[in-house]
């Protein structure tokens, strides 16, 4: 087969293995394949070149995100999961630029360089961060690692950090009533009491916020007594509509006290006015938000150690959180709570779910004395 000059030569020997044969920088190496197989013979020595500049195999750095996104070895991604990764990949590969600029291919990164990196980041970040930059770099390494001619995975060995997750809190029955209070005197920035019904919202259907602001009259079933509705963080994933019983308390803030009379509800946006702010800008809503848990006198967020930012503890989504707890802890039955706040499983319903101290005494002292 002709060959470019320094691209090596492959010869077959007696026992039908063939052996690589390659000049390099005035050395010459000689390797046995291991294979009888012509293509997976090739495939090694491409390998083998890769990390000296050589062979077919070369993957630029300034190429690695474009080769990833083409790849079809990759999962498929939301586009806003797929962004996260390119910022991670870019941080790298700046990172890269500054400290080893002579390495120009993805098969020149080694396993002391990497280390070198997650020590210059692991004291900036929490551990969270860091584990998902570890996960996102080593796939992206992964999916190209043919293309790339690794011939040794530069990852392996690096280990994740002990997880310092902090999830957000439930609220209790005091912080809600304040809540509900403080979101009524909002009155002065507009809205007629959307503030107000947005909170009863989210106390009554443990829907998200984006659910919530943008929640419509037609998904509002009056006859049957229920919200359908799909959620658009899991509509990509899945088609599946969610079904939530409309509390009496939600039902006459909605629609008053006749609600059963009721032949026709209005059409369009149930907050018209919070729902055009959250389609135009959602930090004004956001930043709303915290105004109003900050007149309830509601600490949103707390300062964990290694963190450089402050970690939300108490957020709109922590209504989703007091919702799920509220009807677990009722004895609703995991699964129906799963159906109703649209989670793939009930481990992630057990997630929200923070168990009620009373109920498990309770629970305890159901045990008959022996």
């Amino acid at each position: 087969m002709a060959r470019e000059k320094g691209m090596g030569s492959l010869q077959k020997e007696k026992s039908g293995r063939w052996t690589m044969r390659v000049g390099i920088n005035g050395k010459r190496y000689s390797r046995s394949t291991r294979t009888k197989d012509r293509d997976q013979a090739e495939r090694v020595l491409q390998r083998f070149l890769a990390p000296f500049g050589l062979g077919t195999n070369r993957l630029p750095l300034a190429d690695v995100w474009n080769s990833y996104v083409m790849s079809p070895d990759r999962n498929e991604l939301a586009p806003a999961t797929l962004n996260a990764k390119r910022v991670v990949w870019m941080h790298f590969a700046r990172w890269m630029e500054h400290f080893y600029l002579p390495v120009k291919d993805l098969a020149g990164i080694t396993h002391e360089m990497i280390a070198e990196y997650l020590a210059c980041v692991r004291a900036e970040i929490c551990a969270s961060t860091y584990n998902n930059r570890v996960c996102v770099l080593r796939e992206i390494f992964h999916v190209l690692a043919a293309k790339a001619g690794l011939e040794e995975d530069p990852w392996d060995g690096v280990r994740l950090r002990p997880d310092d997750f902090h999830s957000r809190r439930e609220l209790t029955m005091d912080e809600l009533r304040r809540l509900l209070d403080a979101a009524k005197k909002v009155e002065k920035v507009g809205g007629g009491g959307e503030w107000y019904r947005l909170f009863l919202i989210g106390i009554y259907t443990g829907l998200r916020l984006g659910d919530c602001c943008r929640l419509d009259w037609s998904q509002i079933n009056i006859v049957q007594g229920v919200i359908q509705l799909m959620p658009r963080k899991t509509r990509r994933h899945h088609q599946r509509i969610v079904t939530i019983p409309v509390h009496p308390a939600l039902g006459r803030a909605l629609i008053g006290d006749g609600a059963a009379g009721v032949r026709a509800l209005p059409m369009g946006a149930v907050l018209p006015m919070i729902s055009e702010m959250y389609a135009k800008a959602r930090w004004r809503v956001s930043h709303e938000l915290t105004r109003i848990f900050k007149a309830a006198n509601i600490v949103t967020s707390v300062k964990i150690e290694g963190r450089r930012h402050k970690t939300p503890e108490a957020t709109f989504h922590s209504l989703r959180h007091t919702f799920v707890s509220f009807a677990a802890n009722a004895g609703v039955p995991l699964h129906i709570v799963q159906s109703i706040v649209g989670h793939e499983s009930t481990a992630m319903t057990r997630h929200y779910y923070h168990e009620n101290l009373t109920a498990l005494k309770s629970a305890v002292a159901a045990i008959p004395t022996l």
